[in-house]
């Protein structure tokens, strides 16, 4: 197969024009200027696909429908217990495989699932103590996408003065045991060329940091992922039981590295951005959740500017657009600082392209030997007509996108009527899943 593209953006700073990238059996093989003569596509911009770093594919049900009386992070949390309390594997596997189709057409081709909805609703294990992973792994297939499925410890049913707190209400259907049960458990999951197995810990309040090494050893050296410093009173309760603040803890027992990826960190202070720097450690950033939550201006611009490394993820999907969530780093920075372009631009491109935080670490780059993983955009979009096309990741949508490749196969012929499709799906699947009709 054979793609033409007008511009190709190969790499974050390295824009070609008029590009022949040439796959056979999902990997790129070539890579030359070219003419369309004998394409089997043409496109106006070709960019590799992107990489949701973080997801919670069921709180997609939750878009629009958990904001009056859900006035700050915490009452949000309470509608979304209510809601994750209705699914089981057969109405995860309908909601999530939608939800990765919505990526998919977004212009992410592999998604960081984050995944903690564990048993049944009775807080038993279903007779495969994987059953909801295992619909994850069905969904993403079904949707054609990649899928790092993040699948996290969550022990404790929070941080209190005395110490930690038992699992309560639904909680109960998110935790195993103790830490040798979740690490069992999970290992009962198996990579496969379209699927990684990643672990990690849901958050230094559903894990404690003894419990957390214990998995961080484990892994031994592979990507693991934790939901880090999103809220003030998340950060209050640490240092308030800890004494320290949490990258301080993390650091000081040898935790942190460049296969860590800590999600949110919007409260990270000046003094910390040194600590991410020298670790290697990732951020991923959700911006449009966390201006959704209330949680803050993302940080992940700082972050950038110092020189540490940032993803970014949909998180509760209040978007899910892989442009619209790098440019969006871009705002927050610029109301936080009450500058303007304080960002290379090449930095916000590759905060689109870490496919190796979820296990991909052949994705993200046109060249070959590379997974032919790919995006197109039409450069005559009303949104970005005349724009720089190096400034796409700062003004595109993915209103823009008109093809997507994953492991070298197009995935739709007709992406605007797949669109209207998913549309409608999506509504009456969740009403249904709401008890509406």
């Amino acid at each position: 197969m054979k793609i033409f593209a007008d511009l190709a953006l190969v790499a974050p700073g390295d824009l070609r024009s008029k590009i022949v990238v040439t796959v056979e059996e999902g990997r790129i093989v070539g890579l030359e200027e070219g003419t369309p003569e004998g394409s089997d596509s043409v496109v106006g911009f070709l960019m590799p696909g992107a990489c949701n770093g973080h997801s919670h594919a069921f709180h997609r049900g939750l878009r629009g429908r958990a904001i009056q009386g859900a006035d700050d992070f915490w009452r949000w949390r309470e509608a979304m217990y209510r809601f994750a309390d209705r699914l089981d594997p057969d109405t995860y596997l309908e909601l999530a495989t939608l939800v990765f189709r919505e990526m998919r057409l977004a212009g992410f081709t592999s998604v960081g699932e984050f995944h903690y909805l564990h048993h049944g609703a009775d807080a038993k294990a279903y007779a495969d103590r994987n059953a909801m992973g295992r619909a994850l792994i069905e969904a993403a297939r079904q949707a054609q996408v990649r899928l790092g499925l993040i699948d996290v410890a969550y022990l404790h049913g929070g941080l209190g003065e005395a110490g930690y707190l038992p699992l309560q209400g639904v909680q109960r259907r998110f935790g195993d045991a103790d830490v040798d049960t979740y690490l069992d458990r999970v290992g009962e999951l198996d990579d496969s060329a379209m699927v990684r197995i990643v672990r990690g810990a849901h958050s230094l309040r559903a894990v404690s940091l003894s419990e957390l090494a214990v998995i961080v050893e484990a892994i031994d050296g592979a990507p693991w992922h934790l939901h880090l410093m999103e809220q003030v009173k998340e950060v209050d309760a640490l240092i308030g039981y800890y004494g320290e603040r949490p990258l301080r803890l993390l650091e000081d027992r040898g935790l942190l590295g460049p296969s860590t990826t800590l999600v949110h960190l919007n409260q990270v202070i000046e003094s910390e951005l040194a600590c991410l720097v020298r670790t290697g450690a990732v951020t991923c950033a959700c911006p449009t959740t966390e201006e959704d939550l209330g949680d803050g201006l993302s940080l992940a611009g700082h972050l950038l500017r110092a020189g540490a490394r940032v993803s970014i993820g949909t998180d509760q999907h209040v978007h899910i657009d892989a442009l619209l969530e790098a440019s969006s780093i871009d705002a927050h920075e610029r109301l936080r600082t009450h500058q303007r372009s304080l960002l290379r631009t090449e930095e916000l491109w590759s905060t689109l392209w870490a496919h190796d935080t979820i296990g991909f670490g052949e994705v993200g780059w046109i060249a070959p030997g590379a997974l032919a993983d790919l995006v197109a955009l039409d450069l005559s979009e009303p949104g970005i007509a005349g724009v720089d096309p190096v400034e796409l990741v700062r003004l595109g949508t993915r209103a823009a996108i008109t093809n997507v490749w994953v492991d070298g196969q197009e995935t739709t012929s007709d992406i605007d009527g797949e669109r209207r499709e998913l549309g409608a799906q999506l509504r009456a699947t969740i009403a249904r899943i709401e008890g509406k009709y």
